[in-house]
């Protein structure tokens, strides 16, 4: 996804802020990513680590230690960066032909991942409705951008793409909170109602194969998310404040 008009990225994750009254509030993604532990995040950073050690042993092996050590410890990033650029092209892509807008150059990668959109299209024939809309709830503070609402079926349908190799459970958590907006914000701060959605689905792209995955107990992952909010509030706000001055055992003279 490219970067949404209203959103920035700080030191906390992004926020987004609102141009007319400027409130700012963290982003649905970056609460996710404060509230919902990732268990299978170190054991693959550490595999990507010894792939790329093992594959590239001969020409570490001609560097300094600290040199070694950088490349290693950041193959992780570089592959998580080099897939989540290609998302970002696929989705550009998708996206560009969803709202009817020019078709962007296409880079390397990207064209398998749409022919099997167009086989979606061909399949599904979805009616796209929205595109790329920031959505706002105040009463809970937050905001998010969602990829697509589109009928499908008779069913107005809130969309996100996903590229990677595994769709997780935590999609469920990200429309869930989409879905519970309590308006559209334009980037020009025009506040409008946030239409009533009746199904939430991923659709899934890989290069030789494409699935809407439906998302079912949208109330316990919208449930699942304000507790996740909890807990990055509690992070930010409460945590840094929580423990007192160390309080150490007298020392006689």
């Amino acid at each position: 996804m490219t970067a949404p008009a209203l959103a920035r990225t700080t030191a906390a994750g992004r926020v987004y802020k609102h141009p007319l009254t400027g409130e700012e509030v963290p982003s649905v993604t970056t609460i996710i990513s404060g509230g919902v532990p990732k268990p299978a995040l170190p054991p693959w950073a550490a595999k990507m680590a010894a792939e790329y050690a093992d594959a590239n042993w001969d020409m570490l092996s001609g560097l300094s230690s600290a040199e070694r050590v950088t490349l290693i410890k950041g193959a992780h990033k570089r592959r998580s960066e080099a897939a989540a650029d290609l998302g970002s092209a696929v989705h550009e892509a998708a996206d560009a032909w969803c709202s009817n807008r020019p078709m962007p150059k296409w880079e390397d990668g990207v064209e398998p991942f749409m022919e099997q959109f167009a086989e979606f299209l061909e399949a599904r024939s979805p009616h796209f409705v929205m595109t790329e809309v920031t959505v706002w709830n105040r009463a809970h503070g937050y905001a998010g951008t969602f990829d697509w609402l589109a009928r499908i079926n008779g069913k107005l349908t809130l969309g996100d793409h996903k590229t990677g190799t595994n769709v997780w459970p935590e999609v469920g958590l990200q429309l869930a909170a989409l879905s519970h907006a309590e308006f559209i914000l334009r980037p020009d701060g025009t506040e409008e109602p946030m239409p009533a959605v009746g199904l939430l689905g991923v659709l899934h792209l890989r290069p030789r194969s494409w699935a809407l995955i439906p998302v079912h107990d949208a109330e316990a992952c919208w449930k699942a998310f304000l507790a996740a909010k909890a807990i990055t509030d509690w992070t930010r706000d409460v945590a840094p404040g929580v423990l007192g001055p160390r309080l150490g055992a007298a020392v006689s003279a």
